[in-house]
């Protein structure tokens, strides 16, 4: 185990420290990521784009699956972090072991209903005759592995909050390597098509598990397991935390099917194709964002839980530096390398790549603003006050992306598609910029409300 990175005072605050948090994190997000794009890399160069829209037709299946995932992830490991802060070790420990054991049986009973409804599901999802075989045979993989899928990424969390964000890092780098290697091996070398790309992820997936597994069973930790003391309102409060992430999940899930629908009626099955794409390299760009904001949480976590606010507003500062910075970059990489990035999943003659290019420069125009969208999201749910991240994150990934998906396209056409990202982070920064200067680090939270007794100073606010 890494040290806990908790500052006694904000003079202790420095950059290359929160770097030791913020790399590995990063980094944790890029290789989840490789999960997907590398399924579609070689799903699309070695089955074809067909088969690369099954599986972004499927995917809002898995977003359902990876949001209670998340929700207890990173609501549980928030409120774990303001318990480690506060010496509160009981505490975290059943936030931790609630956490687990409530997200996986919420995530089993899911994937058991849409089991049960898949053929009706995937066709409102929008797969055809072309596409319902391959869908099929993608959700049957996913749904089978969802204890791992959603045991991973609690694990995960809680590592890097147990003070081991390198370990953490670890576990997606294994996974996702192994993930590339059965990739070409099921698809490239034996020709499985998209049965071997749905094997591929789900071991790499369960080789991440069981490193995760490892760490809390023979390696030196803080967080212990218990079965003493837990209770559903602690899971309660753990999923009420993390809500931002699920309504993310759900949220995307839901308009991928609206991105879906419109593009095929604009260009058919090669815009579904092009979405695919765009989906993809998104998280490539805004994984720097999440990143950076996850790999903060921990220390905001911990020094807010202990009442230190100075640091907290040390850290923050640091924070605004980097998105003022951050976007400019992002989004100037995005518009040169996208014919590069593109031609990795279509061929350069193609409709679809000349669609998913143009797209993907329009679509990055969002990048600009989604970064302090997203701080200001996880920077509330670390101080346990998720239904205020969850407020913001319904606006930019639901409510006014679904708005804007509805009408852009009514007058830009296939362009109205790739501005409603834009659209909805323009409008959902001024919400978000309100959130940081008005909403004050006060002691009133999720954590704090179940302390009360204990500690009546939480009442102090900083504005």
């Amino acid at each position: 185990m890494e040290k806990l990175l908790i500052f006694d005072s904000a003079k202790e605050v420095r950059f290359g420290k929160l770097l030791k948090f913020i790399i590995p994190t990063y980094l944790t997000a890029l290789f989840n990521t490789v999960y997907t794009i590398v399924d579609g890399i070689f799903v699309s160069s070695y089955v074809g784009t067909n088969a690369l829209a099954a599986i972004n037709i499927v995917y809002p299946i898995v977003n359902i699956l990876t949001g209670i995932a998340l929700a207890f992830a990173t609501g549980g490991s928030a409120l774990a972090a303001l318990h480690i802060g506060g010496e509160r070790k009981e505490e975290a420990n059943r936030t931790f072991s609630v956490s687990m054991l409530l997200s996986l049986l919420v995530g089993c009973g899911v994937s058991a209903l849409i089991w049960i409804k898949l053929p009706a599901l995937l066709e409102l999802l929008g797969a055809t005759q072309l596409t319902m075989s391959d869908c099929k045979t993608y959700a049957f993989w996913w749904l089978v592995g969802t204890p791992v899928v959603i045991g991973k990424e609690l694990l995960t969390y809680f590592i890097r909050v147990d003070g081991s964000p390198t370990y953490s890092f670890l576990t997606a780098l294994s996974g996702g390597l192994l993930n590339i290697v059965l990739d070409y091996v099921f698809v490239g070398c034996m020709d499985m098509g998209i049965l071997g790309a749905a094997l591929a992820t789900i071991l790499g997936l369960l080789l991440s598990f069981s490193m995760g597994l490892y760490y809390f069973v023979k390696k030196k930790h803080t967080l212990e397991f218990t079965f003493r003391g837990l209770s559903f309102k602690i899971g309660f409060n753990c999923m009420i935390n993390g809500t931002s992430e699920f309504v993310n999940q759900l949220a995307i899930a839901i308009t991928t099917i609206v991105f879906n629908r419109t593009a095929m009626a604009f260009a058919g099955e090669d815009g579904i194709a092009a979405v695919s794409i765009i989906m993809y390299l998104q998280f490539l760009f805004i994984g720097v964002y999440s990143g950076f904001s996850m790999g903060m949480a921990p220390p905001l976590g911990y020094a807010y839980g202990d009442k230190k606010l100075d640091v907290c507003r040390a850290l923050e500062r640091y924070a605004y530096r980097f998105f003022s910075i951050a976007p400019i970059v992002i989004y100037a990489l995005t518009f040169f390398l996208a014919p590069m990035c593109v031609s990795f999943f279509a061929d350069k003659h193609s409709s679809v790549y000349t669609l998913a290019v143009s797209g993907m420069r329009i679509y990055g125009l969002g990048f600009l603003f989604s970064g302090i969208n997203i701080f200001s999201a996880v920077r509330m749910m670390a101080y346990g006050k998720g239904y205020f991240a969850g407020a913001i994150t319904f606006l930019r990934s639901f409510a006014l992306l679904l708005l804007f998906l509805i009408v852009l396209p009514q007058f830009f056409g296939m362009n109205g598609i790739w501005l409603a990202v834009p659209g909805a982070e323009i409008l959902t920064m001024f919400v978000a910029v309100l959130a940081l200067v008005f909403i004050p680090r006060g002691r009133k939270s999720v954590c704090f409300e179940n302390n009360r007794g204990r500690h009546k100073e939480n009442t102090q606010v900083v504005k």
